[in-house]
């Protein structure tokens, strides 16, 4: 998480741009282990809303992948610093020829990512946004998460009185405006200096900024629609 980019330049596991030796395949290779750590996401997710039976082992293996994911992912995010931008997530030339730096502060201390030169812009402006919007976003994120989590384990301890279906609903719509709050981050924030981000840093580096922003927009927009269908009783 507090890796620069120049340790990450300077890591022999950090693959080749498109135009050193075997670039190619480097490149494929890590879009293909970013995509396999996104996945952790969405499965963590179904575990946590759908919650198949019993409730006991679908939370305790959710909680299980959600911890366990960043001991993958912050290694894959010192390899993939300087191979891909952070916004489109294309592999990058070896080197910092024909990209710009994003300077970002985390928990674990500052690092330099890596954009393409047209899309530095708009991933300043989206960490800028997070940023300046950080106790709203953290908390529509992680206070239903922990109503849910915490509901989930009162389940499996035996209690059969809870609405969980409605909890259910409930982070569904929170977590949906949420992350549709964010998305217009890189349409209305403005760059300053070097942003704060506010969640694990790591998971941006997986698939690029602007592709986790449109599948977490479409899939905000329907558990917003199901949120709102639940407490109208459709």
């Amino acid at each position: 998480m507090g890796y620069s980019a120049a340790m990450a330049t300077s890591d022999p596991t950090v693959p080749a741009g498109p135009g050193g030796p075997g670039g190619s395949t480097s490149a494929w290779r890590l879009q293909l282990l970013g995509l396999l750590l996104f996945l952790f996401i969405p499965l963590v997710l179904f575990l946590f809303v759908r919650h198949p039976a019993p409730v006991g082992v679908s939370l305790a293996a959710g909680v299980v992948l959600m911890l366990g994911h960043r001991f993958l992912a912050r290694p894959y995010m010192g390899r993939a610093l300087a191979a891909k931008c952070l916004w489109c997530n294309r592999a990058l030339s070896s080197g910092a020829a024909g990209s710009e730096p994003l300077e970002l502060a985390t928990g674990a201390g500052p690092l330099t990512a890596r954009c393409c030169p047209e899309h530095r812009a708009p991933a300043a402006r989206f960490f800028a946004f997070l940023d300046t919007w950080r106790l709203a976003l953290r908390a529509g994120i992680f206070l239903p998460l922990l109503l849910l989590l915490l509901s989930l384990a009162a389940v499996a301890g035996g209690r059969s009185d809870l609405p969980l279906p409605g909890i259910t609903a409930v982070f569904k719509l929170a977590v949906g405006l949420t992350v549709n709050l964010a998305a217009l981050g890189p349409l209305v924030g403005r760059e300053k200096g070097t942003p704060t981000v506010p969640f694990p840093v790591h998971n941006f580096f997986l698939l690029g900024v602007r592709n986790l922003l449109w599948i977490f927009r479409l899939v905000g927009i329907w558990w917003i629609v199901q949120g709102v269908l639940y407490f109208l009783g459709r």
